[in-house]
């Protein structure tokens, strides 16, 4: 522990007064003021100690940039934080947090040793108002609210800039607010917001009920001052905490309510800061930052476009029927499909007629659907005769047709001579939804199936914050695969042979009152490490007009397999979707190998998606049955990026208690997904991701299976077409 003499300190009453009194002042006479100059704004959305934009232990209403993603690791005696903070949408803040308390031992020396106590925690913060002309910027935040609760709180906080400063104000509760210089303002709302909080430290936090509660509050806030030299910024604030109503009787001795901070920021990505708090502990800590939404990967070595080979229209009509009746269609359609093939695409069928070329066709290539479109249409048009006008692509995605699009070959000639665009191609574009007739009307490739396809890749398992060690990981070498014998039914594959791992100490058992679905995954971890994580066998149909089925059996997962359907009904051009799906399950030895455990169940939910019209989000409601006989509903909040990039968040809450359910009271999370293209140098479909979960815990466990139907179609749609048209000629 890093502490300063007390000599030069003002008493933690003394500067508690004075300082409210400044603090307020301060924010007082800034809104007078304009915002200032229209250059180049300073930047005051660093991370705080907690994770989330602040100063040091406070808030402010500042929010980062849209799709920024940052992870922060600090250190202020006794406590080491470890916190990921993202910014789904502008006026949304999330952060995870992993603190280590240093003077606090995990459990019992026999069981975790010297192990510190490690505390999970998640935060949430909201802008109710940007900051305007003549109004300060507003934020309701929640902190640790999803955790044990150790360090949970609420806050409304105001923020306003002047120049190159920004002054902060707000009220604290909970552990932001046991300083508490003035009694609770809610309670002239209701006297329910002057009852004592209750906090189920270990069992979830702070209840709904609790939050805002308390008979006092604090006064909070701050100044960040971006200073003349360059990417330094001063910091300064009012801690709301006094330090005396720690969680596990681990009260701080403080010489000062006043903190106080550098920050240094090299370029966007990484900010460095030291300061003292509580007027005699030393603090520092650093935060790496990307964006998501900005980010657009590295430059792509891919093949360009086939160039349009020019058509001849002048001959009269009765040369162009000859020369059509001396080349047989077979002729054409084969040459058509061999270009197809040389340039990666799946070709299920053509059909070329007198005015019409279509093809059926899937890709691996290409993010943008478009992108695939056009350079399709290019290859179309310099396969087929010259009489042929309109380029129909359809969309095959894991044996479902998705769409048609329709393409004027003109339009694309036009725009070749630099005489049309994009825009231009899209005025006389026909967006189709599925038609199963069409299977029918069209020629197959009788080479196209059965179909092999594998791939190796790199993997890493881990598992996070257990008492045995805070972190166990595995590498291994993940072999995928899978066998297409029809357009419609395949047998997919995933094998796992382990490189490395530190398993061996991991030995803490599961303590859950429900059925161990999840909880016991160090077994799965410790035995499975070489193992078979998927083996199963699909059968995919397009069932009418925006129906969608589904027959699926074999392994799911590393942890159940069995049989399973699901159906989908989604409108083509509509927003929403509804799916249900329904499977029986049988939990898998913990070898990962063919053999099956006693334990069996019947899961299944109903789905209902939503693609809001705002940010590019989709929100998905399931309600059904668990993996643990547990009923309940889950709700997940996604966000595409420009890049692709996806970041969402999810909560389960069924009819287990939170006693019944453990530490952390429901199921909840986050997760990642990029494009693997962004951070290679040829185009690609696929994506790396990450899950989070504060805790594996045995509530509210929805299967893993692979195949869902809603991901293979939510694209399909005129907007998502429309959304990339852009890239049609690239």
């Amino acid at each position: 522990m890093h502490r300063l003499g007390r000599a030069g300190c003002l008493s933690a009453k003394r500067a508690g007064k004075h300082g409210a009194f400044l603090l307020v002042w301060l924010c007082i006479i800034g809104p007078v003021f304009a915002l200032g100059s229209d250059e180049a704004q300073p930047r005051f959305d660093m991370i705080s100690d907690f994770g989330g934009v602040g100063l040091l232990q406070m808030p402010t209403a500042r929010f980062a940039p849209e799709g920024e993603f940052s992870f922060a690791t600090g250190r202020v005696s006794p406590y080491f934080r470890n916190a990921v903070t993202m910014q789904p949408l502008p006026w949304a803040e999330a952060v995870v947090r992993y603190t280590t308390i240093q003077n606090r031992l995990y459990g019992p020396a026999d069981f975790s040793g010297d192990q510190k106590y490690k505390d999970r925690g998640t935060d949430l913060k909201l802008r109710l108002h940007e900051e305007s002309a003549g109004f300060p910027q507003v934020a309701l935040g929640l902190r640790d609210f999803g955790g044990t609760g150790l360090f949970s709180g609420e806050y409304l906080i105001l923020s306003r800039r002047y120049y190159d400063l920004d002054f902060t104000l707000g009220i604290g509760w909970g552990n932001l607010g046991t300083r508490g210089q003035i009694a609770n303002p809610l309670g002239w709302i209701s006297s329910r917001f002057k009852r004592p909080r209750t906090n189920n430290f270990g069992q979830g936090g702070t209840t709904s009920g609790a939050y805002f509660q308390g008979e006092r509050a604090s006064i909070i806030g701050g100044i960040s001052y971006h200073t003349p030299i360059p990417s330094l910024t001063v910091k300064l604030e009012l801690d709301g905490n006094n330090y005396q109503s720690e969680g596990l009787n681990n009260n701080q001795k403080t010489a000062s309510p006043i903190n106080v901070g550098l920050t240094y920021s090299y370029g966007d990505w990484l900010d460095f800061t030291v300061g003292i708090e509580r007027g005699n502990t030393l603090m520092a800590q650093l935060a790496f930052r990307g964006n998501l939404h900005k980010s657009t990967g590295m430059p792509k070595l891919d093949e360009p476009p086939e160039k349009l080979k020019p058509r001849d229209l002048t001959a009269d009509i009765e040369e162009m029927n000859r020369q059509a009746r001396s080349r047989p269609k077979d002729d054409v359609s084969s040459s058509l499909i061999q270009a197809l093939e040389a340039k990666n695409y799946q070709v299920d069928g053509v059909l070329v007629s007198c005015q019409q070329a279509t093809i059926r066709v899937s890709q691996n290539t290409f993010r943008a659907t478009p992108r695939a479109i056009g350079r399709a249409a290019r290859i179309m048009a310099n396969e087929v005769p010259p009489e042929v006008e309109e380029l129909t692509y359809i969309s095959l995605e894991k044996g479902l047709e998705t769409n048609r699009v329709t393409l004027l070959r003109k339009d694309l000639q036009n725009a070749e001579r630099f005489d049309g665009s994009t825009e231009e191609i899209a005025v006389n574009t026909r967006i189709q939804a599925p038609n199963s007739l069409d299977f029918q009307r069209t020629s197959k490739n009788r080479n196209r199936y059965p179909a092999f396809t594998w791939n190796w890749s790199p993997a890493l398992r881990q598992h996070i914050g257990g008492p045995d060690n805070p972190y166990f990981y595995q590498i291994l070498l993940r072999l995928d695969s899978e066998l297409q014998i029809t357009r419609q039914l395949s047998v997919s594959s995933s094998l796992g042979f382990n490189i490395y791992n530190n398993f061996a100490d991991l030995k803490l058992a599961s303590d859950s009152k429900l059925p161990h679905v999840r909880s016991d995954i160090k077994d799965y971890l410790k035995q499975g490490k070489n193992g078979i994580t998927r083996l199963q066998a699909d059968y995919v149909t397009n069932l009418g007009s925006n129906w969608y089925g589904r027959v699926s059996g074999g392994l799911f997962e590393e942890m159940f397999g069995g049989a399973g359907s699901e159906i989908l009904y989604k409108p083509f051009d509509k927003r929403w979707a509804v799916g249900a799906d329904i499977n029986q399950v049988r939990q898998r030895g913990f070898d990962e190998r063919f053999s099956f455990r006693d334990y069996q169940t019947t899961t299944g939910h109903v789905d209902l998606y939503y693609h809001l019209p705002f940010y590019n989000t989709l929100a998905q409601i399931s309600v059904g049955r668990y993996l643990a006989k547990d009923t309940g509903v889950t709700v997940d909040l996604s966000r595409r990026f420009d890049n692709g990039s996806v970041f969402g968040i999810f909560a389960t809450k069924t009819n287990v208690s939170a006693q019944q359910f453990g530490e952390g009271s429901f199921d909840k999370g986050f997760y990642i997904s990029i494009p693997l293209d962004m951070l290679s140098l040829y185009s690609s479909r696929s994506n790396i991701g990450m899950l989070w979960r504060p805790l594996t815990r045995d509530g509210g466990q929805r299967l893993n299976i692979g195949k869902r139907l809603y991901p293979i179609v939510k694209d399909s749609g005129p907007d998502a077409l429309m959304r990339d048209w852009d890239q049609l000629l690239n």
